[in-house]
């Protein structure tokens, strides 16, 4: 697999990583451009789309400059919302925009839910390209090297 940069934008339709183990989306309501607050429907739309590909899990990578997006319409919020519609989920809070995003203890938080998680798992930062690639070339690198079991 290339860069995730490389990827074009799916719309926020799951894109398949490892065929029924792993796959990355953006985030609910994510638009190129400048953000704005996100309605109710649009994230039951992309629940909709993400359990339609039979995701079991979500890796939220959303911290707290993007999080605000959904309260008005999620006053839980939106890792708890994914929880309420019936998705396991680890949430590994990560800023935006930074050039090395992840600590040494957030990758191996990221390793731990894939391994943990029921699968398949999803994992979505914003755009789902620079946090989400920097956290899927981990994984990829972690099961290449043979680290610990998944299933």
């Amino acid at each position: 697999m290339g860069r995730e940069t490389d990827r074009p934008y799916t719309g926020g339709v799951p894109y398949w990583v490892i065929e029924g183990q792993l796959a990355i989306a953006p985030r609910p309501g994510y638009r190129p451009g400048a953000e704005s607050l996100v309605p109710r429907d649009a994230v039951d739309a992309w629940i909709q789309r993400v359990r339609g590909a039979g995701i079991a899990s979500i890796l939220c990578l959303l911290d707290g400059d993007q999080l605000p997006l959904y309260e008005p319409a999620l006053p839980r919020g939106l890792v708890s919302y994914y929880r309420d519609m019936g998705f396991h989920v680890a949430h590994v809070p990560t800023p935006d925009g930074l050039r090395e995003p992840f600590t040494p203890e957030q990758y191996e938080r990221i390793w731990r839910a894939f391994v943990d998680l029921p699968k398949p798992v999803l994992v979505h930062c914003s755009a789902g390209l620079d946090r989400t690639g920097r956290a899927i070339q981990h994984i990829l690198e972690r099961l290449r090297n043979g680290a610990d079991h998944v299933g």
